[in-house]
């Protein structure tokens, strides 16, 4: 076999086996050639890389998808500081309801509310009097206030109370309900439940704005 010929039988044996009548060798040596050549051999380098794999790409539609993802955990975070839904309520509309049963003192109702005749629903489950009270206070208050009950906090230590606009006390009987209308200036208002006479323990269920329609 010529030195080309050999060179070049090399090369067909390291690469896929071409038709034999294609090959510039004698017939008889290209056949042999293909026998000896299985169809499915690689080079080293290639079995490497078919061993390895190639990387995956991410298709856009994944990381649309993840962007996405992103955006609203921004937007939950962003809502979870600002406090909630502060939409502002007409008066007549508001419908809030407070509700103690003996060891929780709960709100369900708007956080802003306009200004006018509010009725306020109120349910005692729990086994003796309570009254629930309806604190109007002067922003300048409202820190002081806060800072010695907050909101969803209680205390057996009931300080004096503090130098506010007005406090309206409703008192439910055990296991009774009763609605009351109130008229709500604009202001800052502190939602309580209060046992005792005089009073031995304070829970504070809300904090509310009342604004100028």
């Amino acid at each position: 076999m010529k030195e080309a010929e050999f060179t070049y039988s090399l090369y067909v044996q390291a690469n896929p086996v071409p038709d034999p009548d294609l090959l510039p060798l004698a017939r008889d040596e290209a056949t042999l050639l293909s026998f000896e050549r299985s169809p499915d051999m690689m080079s080293e380098e290639q079995t490497d890389k078919a061993r390895q794999g190639s990387p995956s790409r991410p298709s856009r539609l994944v990381a649309a998808i993840g962007a996405a993802a992103v955006l609203v955990l921004a937007i939950a975070a962003v809502a979870l500081v600002a406090g909630g839904d502060t939409t502002l309520v007409a008066a007549g509309e508001a419908d809030p309801v407070m509700e103690f049963d003996g060891s929780v003192c709960s709100y369900s109702g708007p956080e802003r509310i306009e200004e006018g005749i509010v009725e306020f629903s109120m349910t005692n489950l729990s086994d003796s009097t309570v009254a629930f009270a309806n604190i109007r206070l002067q922003e300048s208050d409202l820190a002081d206030e806060l800072d010695g009950l907050p909101v969803g906090s209680s205390s057996s230590d009931v300080s004096p109370t503090p130098s506010i606009g007005t406090m309206r006390f409703t008192q439910v009987l055990s296991g009774e309900s009763l609605t009351k209308e109130m008229a709500m200036p604009s202001g800052f208002y502190l939602l309580d439940c209060a046992t005792g006479v005089p009073t031995d323990h304070v829970w504070r269920a809300a904090q509310i704005e009342v604004v100028e329609p």
